[in-house]
């Protein structure tokens, strides 16, 4: 292995506290990790990922539905109730730490890629991967809402050497892509030999701030506005444009798009109409039947016409910058796009410019909520703890990225908090193992309200935090996982006994910061969370009579977590 990647490896892996595994286990979980993060904008487990031990040939799988990981059957089934369409991607990846391509080890990559795609496993896999394969197949047999297409797959094969397109390995691939096609299951099938080179850029990309230059000389300059250091109006070539939503290989940056109220809808009727517009000999009219796209970026240098932008987001323009992305092999020189870019860091203003944009839209106010002011406090409170205590909110993808010294494991996303907070202090830790979104109706009352004080978020965060340092440092086995929902709320509730704290006060800074002293000491946390296992293996061998067994779907049961409730309340410490 070069040094350089050495040297990124090491960094990942002190990052996401896994110093201690071998070499190439690390190696795998960062090319999981830098695969993924190159798709799915925000932080995520890699161990949703990882394959594990025992596996034939295939060291990662991801299924992202409807902008979802998806990791097991129930989950997939709340998706599939809950949404009039799918969209669906299938991420494999096979990383070796090998200097060379070798073609026997990328033909098994390709055939256990296509056997995943049979009913039935014809080569020996491990649990993790058989239990993936039932889930492809209940996908298709949800087929029918695949209205947006079929989905997409997508191969990345990993080495530490240089791919040279090697006429074996570039015959051997080509096979694999007639096969695929020759299914006709896949809208669109693509390989990507990730040599010592690229995995660099794909760490560096996880890192990095987007950043982007564009001539844009036709603008016109606002006039001065509060707390904003500078914007501007006009029309854009749609050439310029694509430099700023699509990577070197052509793909859209999806991460760009996160702070858009919706994400791109697929083949609709408007996006049609967007698309044949730009095909049609009428393109010249674009800028006149289009409403154009909203740039918001935290810094912004002119040089001229060259306007250099860097950490930022397009908050409105999702669809026709899907459609423009889709269609770039167009002549597009002539082709205008109206394009408004505004210069702040300030959080209001951003949020205001969103809403703002996204008004003349049919969007539902839910949609909305994270852009609400108690996150930013939540942030705030976050960040000045001290020491262990520390961890950090992100409230935006990619917010940590460019920090250094900041451990991932550290990072709490929105949806994360939203899931601990629901599960320790709503007590719904069923419901968020889950569809967890159905939870969004409560958002701004009995989550996230403005009335809420921010020490309760932390404390179910940090709950969260000291559950997974446990899995981490095999202080708990992993076979607990699918249980740590009802383990976080378990948490609290043993603690809210032992220590006698009022029930009633149970968001209030006093009773929280009981609960975060015992989660401080990694010693006194684990005794709780074997008391918590203790007390959920009481509760599953109390329904035994309905099924209950130590697995996913028993860990999404009403009837267990009521009982686990029963359970620790009737019990002695």
């Amino acid at each position: 292995m070069d040094v350089v990647t050495q040297s990124l490896l090491k960094e990942f892996a002190e990052s996401q506290k896994i110093e201690g595994q071998p070499q190439s286990e690390q190696f795998e979980a960062f090319v999981n990790y830098i695969v993924v993060s190159d798709i799915y904008p925000e932080e995520f487990d890699f161990n949703l990922i990882t394959t594990g031990a025992g596996e034939f040939a295939l060291d990662g799988i991801a299924i992202i539905v409807n902008d979802t990981i998806v990791d097991d059957d129930e989950q997939l089934e709340d998706i599939i109730t809950h949404s009039p369409a799918l969209h669906v991607q299938f991420l494999f990846v096979q990383a070796k730490t090998s200097s060379s391509f070798d073609v026997g080890d990328m033909s098994k990559f390709f055939q256990a890629v296509l056997d995943f795609f049979k009913e039935e496993a014809s080569f020996k896999q491990n649990e993790r991967i058989l239990e993936l394969q039932r889930i492809k197949n209940h996908l298709y047999l949800a087929a029918a809402k695949f209205i947006r297409g079929l989905p997409k797959i997508a191969l990345y094969y990993a080495t530490t050497g240089t791919w040279t397109d090697d006429k074996n390995l570039c015959a051997i691939r080509d096979g694999f892509l007639a096969q695929a096609s020759a299914r006709h299951m896949f809208a669109a099938t693509t390989f990507h030999p990730l040599d010592a080179s690229r995995v660099q850029k794909l760490y560096f990309q996880t890192k990095n701030a987007f950043r982007a230059t564009i001539n844009f000389g036709q603008n016109l300059s606002l006039p001065e506005i509060p707390n904003v250091r500078e914007s501007y109006i006009g029309i854009l070539p749609v050439s310029e444009y694509l430099k700023v939503i699509t990577d070197d290989d052509g793909n859209i940056r999806r991460r760009l798009f996160f702070d858009n109220i919706r994400d791109y809808q697929g083949d609709t009727p408007v996006n049609k109409s967007i698309a044949a517009t730009l095909l049609s000999d009428k393109s010249i009219e674009f800028p006149l039947r289009n409403n154009g796209v909203t740039i918001v970026t935290r810094k912004l240098q002119r040089v001229g016409p060259q306007f250099t932008l860097e950490d930022f987001q397009i908050v409105n323009g999702c669809q026709t910058s899907h459609v423009i992305a889709a269609n770039s092999a167009v002549n597009t020189q002539a082709i205008m796009i109206p394009i408004k870019i505004v210069a702040t860091e300030d959080e209001e203003i951003t949020r205001q410019v969103i809403i703002a944009s996204n008004q003349q839209n049919k969007v539902d106010q839910e949609s909305f909520w994270a852009l609400d002011p108690i996150h930013k406090s939540i942030e705030i409170y976050f960040e000045s703890r001290a020491d262990d205590l520390r961890l950090f909110y992100e409230r935006r993808p990619g917010q940590f990225n460019t920090v250094a010294g900041i451990e991932k494991v550290r990072i709490v996303t929105k949806d994360l908090l939203l899931k601990a907070y629901a599960s320790v202090f709503l007590e719904q830790p069923n419901q968020v193992g889950r569809y967890y979104k159905d939870l969004t109706p409560l958002i701004g009352k009995e989550i996230f309200s403005p009335e809420h004080e921010v020490h309760s978020y932390y404390t179910a965060a940090y709950i969260a935090y000291r559950l997974e340092f446990m899995f981490r440092n095999k202080r708990m086995s992993n076979e607990w996982k699918p249980f740590r929902f009802q383990l976080s709320m378990a948490a609290r509730l043993i603690l809210e006994r032992d220590l006698k704290l009022d029930p009633k006060k149970k968001r209030s800074q006093t009773y929280c910061s009981e609960i975060d002293g015992v989660m401080a000491d990694p010693d006194k946390a684990q005794a709780v969370f074997e008391a918590g296992t203790k007390a959920i293996n009481d509760a599953v061998s109390e329904l035994k009579a309905q099924g209950a067994e130590l697995d996913r779907r028993t860990a999404k049961m009403r009837d267990m977590r009521d009982k686990l409730r029963d359970v620790i309340s009737g019990s002695a410490w």
